[in-house]
């Protein structure tokens, strides 16, 4: 089968790629943006197998129409994520909303009809902390950013103007194991920002990679699914934060650097959700929370002897990043 990947180098998608090329069952057309990152991370999966690249801008219909053709499914994973996407909306708007809407036109035109999936989000429930959990695709939407607003709208434009053989992937917190390649002062006041009481559910990007690539051959069409690591994935923020920061040698960080919510409208749009179905239908909940921080341990590698020896500095510096600790000290916290 001929599959299109967007958004082929970067986190999910990278790991898609990577297991399409280890099943080696499909001629796979990689489609993302030309850039040095980008370039060495196909430069090194081009050691795992064939594929076919294919460098451009979602924006542009044109080579939208082009990488379309002759393709039996496409996987739609390219999108900007928080925190960028909080920092340049109109971009959100263009690649997010505008590139799926290229990518859905060109599938309408397509003589194969091909398959599409498209991975979303569980932040397009907005902020649930009063309502119990799990999550399910029977609840309403509700965009509370550009990113989930733009995940909202792309949605609708798959399941209600497309026409096309849809399906969707609510992912659920699929943390990336290079963390440190990514702007970590932006990344780390996004962090504070979540409540420590926060429920979320993590999913190895691996995972979420075995649902994507599962669905190509499973009977998807027209589902809204979930991708979550389970029940013994789900906890507090305050649980993933104290595991992740120690697997990093740097420990817990003071309460007083995270949000204090003061009600409801203070809560992320993180949640459980019901992934019984998805389970069911695409057999990918393999790694746990403790196989990430395993191998996060190695990634991180001889950072976490610096981290280590320098601990009260990097502590401080990371407390410096929180937008709240001032206030909340200040408050007594």
């Amino acid at each position: 089968m001929k599959v299109l990947l967007t958004g082929s180098f970067g986190n999910l998608g990278t790991s898609t790629l990577e297991l399409l090329l280890k099943e080696g069952k499909h001629e796979v057309r990689c489609f993302d943006v030309k850039n040095p990152r980008n370039e060495g991370v196909e430069n090194k999966l081009s050691a795992l197998g064939k594929f076919d690249t294919v460098w451009g801008d979602i924006t542009d219909s044109d080579i939208c129409e082009k990488i379309v053709q002759d393709m039996d499914c496409i996987l739609h994973l390219a999108a900007i994520i928080p925190p960028l996407s909080e920092q340049v909306p109109d971009l959100v708007k263009k690649v997010n909303i505008g590139g799926t809407k290229n990518l859905v036109e060109a599938a309408k035109k397509s003589e194969k009809n091909p398959k599409f999936f498209f991975t979303s989000s569980v932040t397009v429930h907005g902020v649930r902390h009063s309502t119990p959990p799990p999550r399910r695709a029977d609840e309403e939407m509700e965009g509370t950013d550009y990113y989930t607003r733009s995940k909202v709208e792309s949605e609708l434009e798959i399941r209600e103007r497309s026409g096309l053989k849809w399906t969707i992937l609510r992912v659920g917190a699929a943390m990336p194991l290079d963390m440190l390649d990514r702007d970590m002062k932006s990344s780390l006041a996004t962090s504070f920002g979540i409540p420590l009481e926060q429920r979320m559910e993590f999913v190895h990007p691996m995972d979420i990679a075995t649902s994507v690539v599962n669905s190509i051959d499973a009977p998807t069409e027209g589902k809204i699914l979930y991708g979550g690591g389970g029940a013994n994935s789900q906890m507090t923020n305050r649980e993933f934060q104290t595991r992740l920061l120690d697997a990093m040698g740097i420990g817990m960080l003071p309460d007083a650097a995270f949000r204090a919510p003061t009600d409801d409208s203070d809560f992320w749009y993180t949640d459980y959700m019901d992934t019984e179905e998805t389970q069911k239908l695409l057999n990918f909940q393999n790694n746990s929370f403790d196989d990430y921080l395993s191998q996060f341990k190695q990634e991180f590698g001889w950072r976490g002897i610096f981290t280590r020896l320098f601990r009260p500095i990097v502590r401080m510096w990371m407390v410096s990043c929180s937008p709240f600790y001032k206030e909340n000290k200040a408050k007594g916290m």
